[in-house]
């Protein structure tokens, strides 16, 4: 290997050092870019000569803390930040194809398994981001956003109360803040058998469940002031209430005049329609 020293402002002090192989290709090349004295900017090229990474020190400290990776248009598609030069990074992003962040990792202890992730729009609006709280690598949480809100709050969490790697329970709620619908995954199937639409209150509007497994909810519950429950059925999967268990559907709802207008899958993405019951 041959290293090559330049004093390219002609200061008296070297600011480039570049070091080509045998053959006299280049390898890398070292830069001190705001004439301190210290290589501030390494770039490394590939066979094909062109650069494939750029080491940076972004703070000036005399350490590099901040690696690029290069595409072959030379865009950075991937960086690394290790901030305690320790070899781990501390956290890294990852850019699209006109440099824009799409995604973002955090591992905090360095231990490999990153404890926050985030997902972001081109307008550098987070749209997804999960959180592993007890750094066994898999998220306990998960929050979508809708980036048309005008506040940054969720509008579905899902969580893994039990640590499986299975999300088990999924909430809804509206920009307000107010939760709306509560989601569980009572056999850890993936299939939610339960539906609980909340009032602004908290209190349970009306319960939806699939006692066959079958991704329909068959059966609902309609909470009674004096306690207890109305429970209506549909038997065929239609998304209509067939029938009434004693003592029968509220004054003045027919049987045939309220449907249930989307089954339970279609409320799996955070951005489709929640099932309602809708009149006729």
């Amino acid at each position: 290997m041959r290293t090559v020293i330049e004093d390219t402002d002609h200061n008296g002090r070297p600011d480039r050092w570049t070091v080509r192989d045998p053959r006299g290709v280049v390898l890398s090349v070292a830069t001190d870019t705001n004439h301190d004295g210290a290589r501030d900017r390494v770039e490394y090229f590939g066979s094909e000569g062109r650069v494939t990474r750029i080491d940076r020190d972004e703070d000036f400290d005399g350490r590099l803390d901040r690696y690029d990776t290069i595409t072959r248009e030379g865009r950075v598609i991937l960086t690394h930040y290790d901030a305690d030069w320790d070899d781990i990074p501390e956290r890294w992003i990852q850019r699209g194809g006109d440099g824009e962040i799409v995604s973002e990792w955090v591992d905090r202890n360095e231990d490999g398994a990153p404890e926050l992730y985030r997902a972001f729009d081109r307008f550098r609006h987070v749209t997804e981001e999960g959180e592993d709280r007890d750094s066994d690598g898999l998220y306990e949480v998960q929050r979508f956003y809708n980036i048309h809100w005008t506040r940054s709050l969720p509008q579905v969490i899902e969580r893994d109360d039990d640590r499986d790697g299975i999300f088990e329970r999924r909430e809804v709620f509206q920009q307000s803040g107010i939760r709306l619908l509560v989601q569980i995954d009572e056999d850890r199937d993936g299939e939610r058998e339960v539906a609980r639409y909340l009032a602004p209150d908290g209190t349970v509007r009306r319960e939806g469940r699939d006692r066959d497994g079958d991704g329909h909810f068959d059966e609902w519950h309609y909470p009674l002031s004096t306690g207890g429950f109305r429970v209506a059925h549909d038997d065929d999967d239609d998304h209509d209430i067939d029938r009434w268990d004693p003592p029968g559907a509220p004054p003045g709802w027919c049987e045939a005049r309220c449907r249930i207008v989307a089954p339970p899958s279609s409320a799996g993405d955070a951005g489709a329609p929640i099932p309602v019951v809708r009149e006729r």
